[in-house]
């Protein structure tokens, strides 16, 4: 599968079946290249799948995991043969998952699930740089550009308009900008304080993908598994404001954790499920109400006796951010909170060690299912870095991921979001976007809140 803007179509796949329970995809593969003439096999797709699982540098080893066994070959506790995917024939690919998975199509866009031919050495495919996507790779010069051309053996070449595409690398913002103005750049990511007011009509817009917001650790090692507490914090917090302090275009201030523009089962999940669940400007009263019964709770007399730490990266951006939060939290609340700014290694570090009172935080979805954001907050879950855990948060998702009608399921995830929230598990912040100029003649071309933020596959030019 592939994806375009955000529509999933078919990629390598002319057609599919699912059986009746969900588990057992069969895919029938159209006649189709690699760049070097080679035929796509489905056994190229299975032992993509195998060495990504065995690859013990492989950063992406658990989307594979609803293939039945994926989990126990990557840990090496079954063989690969145990794996649920299969090569029927040379144009037939079988799966078969550990329990139904309705966003599988949507994982199989990923790059993680191209095809790597089986029959060719590993060396052979480094040297000439095997893919089978529209566009190939003709020349990459380190540190200055890459130049792809069109790939005349892929399967849909008569519709690919662009005969080439040159990626220019630099870090000078200036001779970029200065590329576009002179017409010999046609797309340039940037960020929209850079853009002077006589290019508002190159600007483009898009969400990326990126929502912010902040954990709340609840292991019982401070105050904020006291959930009384959490719902102060959210009520103190004026996120309009917040927003306007940063004078920034990008950040959009958001009261809900999944991004609303990720598919629902008919419209957006925004659309179907809207939700806010906490006001955007804040409730002092209702904030300073769950502080008093907070602090009855915890047997404290004073709302200063409460002190936080708010663990951020050093960068600019978030030192900013954790100002504002601060000052709002503290002018609202009278509580203390404390900014503790370490590198961005050491952060993460942190949040997995579950070292940390209040984090800054965000996710960036891997696929384009709102169970992307909802699967962290699992008791179970690795990413589930605040220690949140509820039964009924719990049972809420994995009943969903077992329907098989999509508005029942999606129903279930948004019942799973309120819960999540109504629990204060988190703090909400922003949904961030980015910018680009574009030459206004380039038509078709796309940007992805998923995996690739560019998509020139079906990109042309306007006399």
């Amino acid at each position: 599968m592939r994806t375009y803007g955000d529509q999933l179509l078919y990629g390598i796949a002319k057609s599919y079946e699912i059986s009746t329970d969900g588990l057992v995809y069969t895919f029938h593969l159209r006649d189709a290249f690699y760049c070097d003439g080679t035929p796509v096999r489905a056994q190229d797709f299975v032992y993509a799948i195998q060495r990504m699982l065995a690859d013990e540098n492989s950063t992406r080893p658990f989307m594979a995991y609803p293939i039945k066994n994926a989990a126990e070959v990557h840990k090496k506790e079954l063989s690969e043969e145990y794996l649920g995917v299969r090569a029927i024939d040379d144009a037939t690919l079988q799966f078969i998952l550990e329990n139904p998975t309705p966003y599988f199509l949507q994982l199989l866009a990923l790059p993680t699930f191209s095809p790597i031919p089986s029959e060719k050495e590993s060396s052979e495919i480094g040297k000439y740089s095997l893919s089978n996507g529209p566009f190939r790779l003709k020349e990459w010069k380190q540190n200055d550009s890459i130049l792809l051309e069109k790939n005349p053996y892929y399967w849909d070449a008569d519709k690919i308009q662009l005969d080439q595409v040159e990626i220019v690398i630099s870090t000078d913002f200036n001779k970029l900008y200065q590329m576009f103005l002179d017409q010999k750049l046609d797309v340039m990511p940037v960020a929209t304080t850079d853009v002077s007011p006589d290019m508002t009509p190159y600007i483009h817009y898009y969400f990326n993908g990126a929502n912010d917001f902040i954990r709340l650790n609840m292991d019982g090692s401070c105050p904020l598994n006291n959930k009384n507490l959490r719902l102060a914090l959210n009520y103190a917090l004026n996120r309009n404001d917040y927003v306007d302090s940063l004078g920034s275009d990008d950040v959009t201030a958001s009261a809900r954790y999944v991004l609303p523009i990720l598919p629902g089962a008919h419209k957006t999940f925004g659309e179907e499920y809207p939700l806010e669940a906490f006001p955007l400007n804040g409730d002092t009263q209702k904030a300073r109400n769950y502080l008093k019964t907070a602090l009855q709770e915890l047997d404290l007399e004073r709302a200063e006796d409460i002190q936080l730490e708010l663990l951020v990266t050093d960068d600019y951006w978030s030192v900013t951010e954790a100002q504002i939060i601060e000052k709002q939290l503290e002018e609202t609340l009278g509580i203390q909170i404390d900014i503790l700014s370490v590198p961005y290694n050491t952060h993460m570090n942190l949040d997995t060690i579950h070292k940390f009172e209040m984090s800054l935080s965000g996710w960036i979805p891997e696929y384009a299912d709102p169970a992307t954001y909802l699967e962290l907050w699992t008791s179970d879950s690795s990413y589930n870095c605040a220690s949140y855990s509820s039964e009924e948060y719990d049972e809420c998702f994995q009943t969903a991921n077992r329907q098989m009608d999509p508005q029942s399921r999606m129903s279930l995830l948004a019942q799973a979001e309120t819960i999540l929230l109504e629990d204060a598990a988190l703090i909400p912040l922003q949904i961030r976007q980015s910018a680009l100029l574009k030459n206004p003649k380039l038509i078709n071309f796309e940007t992805y809140y998923i995996n690739a933020e560019y998509e020139y596959i079906y990109a042309d030019f306007t006399s």
